[in-house]
């Protein structure tokens, strides 16, 4: 996968998130990886009094077509720390916002 392609990722990805209605996504930083294929981004969110950070971890998923179109599958990973951490819902939450934001960015990903 290109530079390019990543950087397209991590903009469809925000472009996503800004899509939920019920909660409010901040991007805080693009965090480097070692593996060139994945992402991390740091995250803000606000819903209902539940405020925290989380990174969303976007790792190449294969697609077994006869042209293999590149997708991507989003995780989250919560601080433990953090004071949300115990926030089983806040993580439900946020899961289920990646779940629209993921197929937002494979929806797009191989548009030109």
């Amino acid at each position: 996968m290109t530079a390019d392609k990543k950087q397209q990722a991590i903009k469809l990805l925000k472009q996503g998130l800004e899509t939920i209605q019920d909660r409010a996504y901040t991007e805080i930083a693009e965090i480097p990886t070692e593996n060139q294929e994945d992402f991390q981004v740091k995250y803000s969110f606000v819903h209902d009094g539940l405020e925290g950070i989380f990174t969303v971890v976007g790792k190449p998923a294969s697609d077994e077509g006869e042209e293999p179109a590149i997708r991507f599958t989003l995780l989250s990973e919560f601080a433990a720390d953090s004071l949300h951490y115990e926030s089983a819902m806040a993580k439900k939450q946020v899961d289920h916002d990646l779940i629209s934001a993921e197929s937002y960015l494979n929806e797009h990903i191989n548009q030109d």
